[in-house]
């Protein structure tokens, strides 16, 4: 209703509330084993874990049900809710069974708590049996399409139903709710994709429906969508925390990135998950020039990732103060501490966790501009940088980091394509080598002159 209020007013600004990696653990128990994912099993010690989660592991059903409660309490009446998918957890030898029962809680509960609001969902990598097995024509595609068709335009049915993806028409702007699983390296369906040039055709639909834009800003006519946003589970680029850590095949990353720097003019927003971190990167054309940028919201899921550099995180989701050209007038995060919430529940509640404007003394817009500005001002100013730290991991245990994993941080936000990410990274481990090779030095000579006394 807002957002028909905002087109018969001419007015450019929307809400849009972004809920990211629920990662829904149906099994977690409070005498679980945070070892073990907060299962219940016979080698495992049993525990005394918190109602609404553990830092250890993905989010028990409580934990979901309160964030979503709690995002309607917070953002009433949003004009738009993306839900960049991966509701299933981090676990292994699920079937399909389990995964129909997790999508249809999750797609219940949030259906339920906003009624009348359009909701916009895709799949994350974990939202298949097995994980990282996204192929064309899924079973995963039929099953989905009946949960989610009331928010689903019925034209869109044959390429939803094809590869997982579709548009919507947003005011006089399109979104692309992509597929992006089908780009992800350790996806097991790569082998039978029968065009591995572009697996299930999405590739040609986004330049298809990029061009149109680009057309029809050249020669505007009445209905025609001269602005395309994107928005999908995993983003190009690296992951910040881990250095050399990718997640598209280097192909799908070149490819994906080429059509976003081709038609730059004509892409609005461009908003992820998957990381369950707060980060964003810079999208540069073969200049070096950033022509667009792209944001990951932080996730639901408290999970501690495995993975050098990375951890855990606080509950979170995220409002965009958004204008239909892709620029933002702000950016709220919401989170809870869960150590707070498991404690006190009945006095604990999400909060703002930040202002983008306000954390990052952001005057006007947040557009290209401010974030290629911002860009320079954490590589520089010590301060800046700490403050994105403690949001990175939505401020659980923020530690700044050094040497190669300072790289990797500051590479993937100013390099979404390896190359270029690489090349950056490489300045930091010629750094840690040399402060290695210099310890190693001062070592020798301490030995030597010992040796020699």
């Amino acid at each position: 209703m807002l957002l028909l209020f905002a087109l018969l007013l001419g007015v450019d600004a929307i809400k849009i509330l972004q809920l990211a990696d629920f990662h829904l653990d149906v099994d977690y128990s409070v005498t679980g084993d945070a070892k073990q994912m907060c299962h219940n099993v016979s080698s495992g010690a049993p525990g005394k874990l918190g109602k609404y989660g553990d830092y250890m592991c993905d989010a028990p059903e409580p934990l979901v049900v309160f964030a979503l409660r709690e995002a309607k309490r917070l953002v009433p009446d949003p004009d738009l809710v993306i839900w960049t998918g991966d509701n299933i957890p981090h676990i292994d030898n699920y079937d399909w069974n389990y995964v129909n029962n997790v999508m249809n809680i999750t797609t219940t509960a949030l259906f339920n708590q906003f009624p009348n609001t359009t909701i916009l969902p895709t799949f994350g990598n974990h939202d298949y049996s097995p994980a990282n097995a996204f192929d064309r024509n899924s079973v995963l595609y039929k099953a989905c399409w009946e949960l989610w068709k009331k928010q689903i335009d019925p034209s869109e049915k044959d390429r939803f139903l094809l590869g997982g993806y579709y548009k919507h028409r947003l005011g006089n702007t399109t979104v692309l709710m992509l597929n992006t699983n089908l780009y992800y390296r350790p996806n097991k369906a790569y082998d039978n994709f029968t065009n591995k040039e572009d697996p299930a055709d999405q590739f040609a639909f986004m330049q298809s429906e990029l061009e149109t834009a680009s057309k029809c800003r050249k020669q505007p006519s009445p209905g025609c969508s001269q602005t395309v946003h994107i928005v999908a589970h995993i983003a190009p680029g690296a992951f910040e925390r881990t250095p050399n850590f990718t997640w598209f095949r280097d192909p799908y990353n070149e490819k994906f990135l080429k059509l976003t720097v081709d038609y730059a003019d004509v892409i609005g927003m461009m908003i992820f998950g998957h990381h369950h971190t707060d980060t964003f990167h810079l999208v540069k054309d073969a200049n070096g020039t950033a022509v667009q940028f792209v944001l990951m919201s932080p996730a639901v899921t408290p999970w501690f990732s495995s993975l050098n550099g990375a951890g855990a995180n606080n509950p979170a989701f995220r409002l965009y103060d958004a204008n239909y050209d892709g620029t933002f007038n702000d950016i709220t995060t919401y989170y809870v501490n869960l150590t707070e919430l498991n404690a006190s529940p009945s006095n604990t509640s999400f909060l703002s966790e930040y202002s983008f404007k306000g954390a990052y003394n952001i005057k006007g817009l947040i557009n290209l501009s401010a974030m290629v500005d911002l860009v320079e001002r954490i590589k520089k100013d010590r301060a800046v940088l700490s403050t994105y730290i403690s949001y990175n991991s939505v401020l659980w245990d923020p530690k700044m980091p050094v040497d190669i994993y300072l790289g990797g941080q500051l590479c993937s936000m100013e390099f979404a394509d390896y190359p270029r990410y690489y090349s950056c990274l490489a300045q930091y481990n010629s750094s840690a080598l040399h402060g290695f090779y210099m310890v190693m030095v001062v070592l020798l000579a301490v030995w030597l002159s010992d040796l020699l006394s």
